[in-house]
Order: C-alpha cells, then sequence, then structure tokens
C-alpha cells in the first residue's frame, strides 16, 4: 500500500510541471465556465494555470466589464495589460516561458462571445 502511495505522488510530482508548458490557448479552453445570469447576462469565469483568474461580465454587451482576480507575471500564465479590439491575451508567465521559436504562444479570449482562440484573427471576428 505504501508503495502504491509513493508511486501516485512521484507521478503528480512529474506531471505538475508539464502542466504549466500547455499552449495558452488549452490552458484557457479548459479553465473556462460560462453562465447566465438571472438577469440574461453572460458572465465567465476563466482560471488559467495557478498564476490567473479573471471574470468577464456581461459578456457581448458594449459594458463588458473586466475582473482580475489573480495575475502574476512570475506565474505560469498571465493576461497582457490592456484590450486588442474585442480581445484580450493571455501568454506563458515566467515561470513557464516556452522555448524560443515556440508556435501559439498566446490565447486570444473574446470579450464579443467569451470563447478563447488560437490567433488574434479569429478572436476579431467572432460573433
Amino acid at each position: 500500500m505504501k508503495a502504491i502511495a509513493t508511486a501516485a505522488l512521484g507521478a503528480l510530482l512529474l506531471v505538475a510541471p508539464a502542466l504549466a508548458n500547455v499552449e495558452p490557448y488549452l490552458a484557457a479552453w479548459h479553465g473556462t465556465q460560462c453562465d447566465l445570469e438571472p438577469d440574461g447576462a453572460l458572465t465567465c469565469h476563466y482560471r488559467v494555470g495557478a498564476s490567473l483568474e479573471f471574470i468577464l461580465r456581461r459578456v457581448g454587451e458594449p459594458n463588458v466589464k473586466l475582473e482580475l482576480l489573480r495575475n502574476d507575471r512570475e506565474g505560469d500564465y498571465v493576461l497582457d495589460p490592456g484590450f486588442l479590439g474585442p480581445c484580450l491575451l493571455i501568454r506563458h508567465g515566467w515561470s513557464a516561458r516556452p522555448a524560443t521559436g515556440a508556435e501559439r504562444n498566446f490565447a486570444a479570449v473574446s470579450t464579443v462571445n467569451g470563447l478563447a482562440y488560437r490567433t488574434l484573427r479569429e478572436c476579431r471576428k467572432a460573433k
């Protein structure tokens, strides 16, 4: 029994660092939960890795509101400051920087529909 517990702990320790190296798009996609509020407004809650958590309220409306709960640049993922049109950018934080030349180093989250996209072009075209 002790051997099984030790093996499980060892496997967990090997997997945890690998999770931080997931491309931002996949991390954002898996960490998104959207729900309708009683007034009909769409609210999306994003938990991306261990260091990024934010909420978009009134998604798809002109008065969309961003609430940052956690955004640690030293962590695994970070939300870039400022909007790029209707999109927010999620990048790797300092602790999870990919190798130079790696593709897809960001995710673009649409304030129009709450979805994560691999490219800014897709995000900007979102409806």
